[in-house]
């Protein structure tokens, strides 16, 4: 698929559709898993332990995840398409930003998003769902630790503070 040319719009359609179900899939999931599941372990287990209970099933999760999507040899992501248009020959302001270099992608999508989707984008190649490189591996597992380090600081803190609320008004 090339993005100037023009396409079938029936396959935009599906294309769009697939995407919407995708993200929406999705966003459901680190929902729960960020909202719900992390917090969980984190109170009941405490900051390390649980932290490292939940950046393990991060890692697990993702990579299943990572396995489905080179399975399925579908884009319900829009990853691909994004890197299309990264790295497409247009000068737009994204693709300037995207150029600038992989360490500011990484820094970015690690934690904004989860190993999965950052390892995915920073793959080289485009519709190839074949796997991760020695390369992937190393984006995938810094992007674990850099992902989960600072969602682990992040959660611990926000318990730690309603914790201290909850006993400052008395609720012991």
């Amino acid at each position: 698929m090339v993005l100037g040319k023009v396409e079938e719009p029936i396959l935009w359609r599906e294309r769009i559709a697939l995407i919407v179900v995708g993200h929406s899939f999705k966003q459901f999931e680190e929902n729960v898993f960020d909202y719900i599941l992390y917090p969980l372990a984190i109170a009941g287990l405490g900051g390390v332990a649980g932290g490292f209970v939940m950046t393990v099933a991060s890692a697990l999760e993702c990579w299943l995840f990572i396995r489905f999507y080179d399975w399925s040899k579908k884009d319900w992501l829009g990853l691909e398409l994004l890197k299309e248009v990264r790295d497409g020959e247009e000068r737009t302001f994204f693709q300037r930003i995207a150029q600038k270099g992989d360490w500011l992608a990484f820094l970015f999508m690690s934690f904004t998003t989860d190993p999965f989707m950052t390892t995915v984008y920073m793959r080289k190649g485009r519709e190839e769902y074949n796997g991760l490189s020695s390369r992937d591996w190393k984006i995938f597992w810094a992007s674990v630790v850099v992902g989960n380090v600072g969602w682990t600081i992040i959660v611990t803190l926000a318990i730690t503070g309603f914790s201290l609320l909850y006993r400052w008004l008395g609720f012991n």
